[in-house]
């Protein structure tokens, strides 16, 4: 993933006032997440027991298998870094001293669907 993800370019968007560039690579085996405000760089890497357990917690009344809340994901932050943002979408954008978190409200099969991904500060060799 993480090679995958030198080839992405970056993208601006904005996540409620806040402007970030951000790029992203996901597989049927998990994602990665770069975001940068140009001062610090925070990054989340997960694969899919990191997904399925965080799916099961977020969405309890969802029952899909990993690879389609990765595919959903993928269908959901691909247009925003494409500058074509679903409208029925929402993030929200929650950073710390030491992490940053990004919270998406959406739908999957009629059923609201919830995402946080949680940065941590990206190793200076990922940058």
């Amino acid at each position: 993933l993480e090679s995958s993800l030198l080839t992405q370019p970056w993208a601006s968007v904005c996540f409620g006032e806040a402007a970030f560039l951000a790029k992203a690579c996901f597989r049927d085996t998990g994602y990665i997440l770069l975001i940068s405000d140009l001062s610090s760089v925070w990054y989340e890497s997960a694969d899919t027991e990191a997904v399925g357990q965080r799916s099961k917690e977020l969405n309890k009344r969802l029952t899909v298998h990993v690879s389609s809340f990765l595919h959903r994901l993928s269908n959901l932050m691909c247009p925003l870094l494409a500058g074509q943002p679903d409208t029925a979408t929402s993030f929200s954008c929650h950073p710390t001293a030491t992490s940053l978190s990004l919270h998406v409200k959406s739908e999957l099969s009629g059923l609201p669907f919830y995402w946080d991904f949680h940065c941590c500060p990206a190793p200076v060799e990922m940058v």
